[in-house]
């Protein structure tokens, strides 16, 4: 029997069933989570929607919005294959029909059901269908939490499946395959890369008089800052009717003769070559910007980022950034896919609004 750790008060149970009717897209989002380690299944039992939230636990888990509490709670499963499994429902029981035990996994066309023993409980109660009060009230609902550890049943670097009752959650964790698509939405997406941390700048607010001024263009950017006008390239958006503007530069090596600053080319100095591309964004009345927004294309296909390895946070918490407020100034660096060819052509997009390089 696994072992009983206590009523745990978190984030993510709290948006569980929040995001129950949205996408796994969304949740990640909400919870700051890389969209790899999540998954959720919706299914209805006895004329009751059950939504069961799965979350994959290693480093990544803790860069995002879970509580202090739930880290403690998850810090010794690293390394274990672990998952963290939290069903709920909107309605305050209990009790429901979810039985633990229904769970398998699915990987390389062998099923897998994980005995009793895989199991440790958080909230007590989670392995004979005991739910509580969710914490952030009734109107919430009510479910619970446990932990299933897969240890070596499961080879993380291959993808798999958990199933309950028929319903998939897939997961591949720290890369998902390319799909490749001629035109349309971002579906496909990009492998992970080693993270790199960089102390917040904290002198990009001088620059919004430039990026705002009214000559906002690739050409004026350019000469301003003395860099090569192959590498700049400048967007204007309106969404929902704001006005944003994107300045962008591709980090190669001429740049470090440019005036964009002793400081910033410090900072940038470990993506400097890679193909990598520096945004800036500022919005003269205020507008709401995700840089989980951006994707690249390149020969019709796309990438889009899943992990936060994905940019370097020029400004503190760019990845977070919901919405920029008149003049502020954020800024990232966007890294080019592993399967992108930096050396051939590729464009940035934003939503449906791209430029190309070169």
């Amino acid at each position: 029997m696994g072992r009983a750790v206590g009523l745990v008060l978190l984030l993510l149970w709290a948006v569980s069933l929040f995001t129950a009717a949205d996408s796994r897209d969304d949740f990640a989002e909400a919870t700051g989570l890389d969209r790899d380690l999540v998954n959720l299944v919706n299914l209805e039992i006895g004329g009751t929607e059950l939504t069961i939230t799965f979350v994959f636990i290693n480093d990544r888990t803790f860069q995002s919005k879970i509580s202090a509490e739930l880290s403690v709670t998850l810090r010794p499963y690293i390394g274990q294959n672990a998952i963290y499994v939290n069903p709920s429902i909107n309605a305050v029981v209990d009790s429901f029909a979810f039985d633990p035990q229904l769970i398998s996994i699915r990987q390389s066309g062998v099923i897998n059901s994980p005995p009793l023993e895989a199991w440790d409980e958080i909230t007590p109660g989670f392995l004979s269908g005991r739910f509580q009060l969710n914490p952030s009230g009734s109107s919430q609902g009510s479910g619970s939490e446990g932990i299933l550890i897969l240890g070596d049943s499961v080879d993380t670097d291959l993808p798999f499946e958990v199933i309950y009752a028929g319903e998939r959650a897939s997961f591949e964790i720290g890369s998902i395959p390319v799909v490749a698509q001629a035109t349309g939405s971002p579906i496909a997406a990009t492998q992970s890369h080693d993270p790199i941390e960089v102390s917040p700048l904290e002198t990009l607010d001088a620059l919004q008089d430039l990026l705002l001024h009214e000559d906002f263009s690739s050409g004026a950017m350019a000469a301003l800052f003395k860099l090569d006008p192959e590498l700049v390239r400048t967007m204007v958006l309106t969404p929902r009717g704001s006005e944003l503007r994107l300045f962008l530069v591709r980090l190669e090596e001429s740049i470090r003769t440019s005036l964009l600053g002793p400081e910033l080319l410090a900072t940038l100095d470990e993506v400097i070559g890679t193909g990598a591309v520096m945004v800036w964004v500022v919005s003269p009345s205020g507008a709401e910007i995700s840089p989980w927004n951006f994707y690249i294309r390149q020969n019709n296909t796309n990438y889009v980022f899943f992990s936060k390895a994905s940019f370097v946070e020029l400004t503190e918490d760019f990845l977070r950034v919901e919405r920029v407020e008149p003049g502020e100034v954020v800024a990232g660096v966007i890294r080019l896919p592993r399967s992108v060819d930096s050396s051939a052509p590729f464009s940035v997009f934003y939503g449906t609004s791209g430029v190309d390089y070169p």
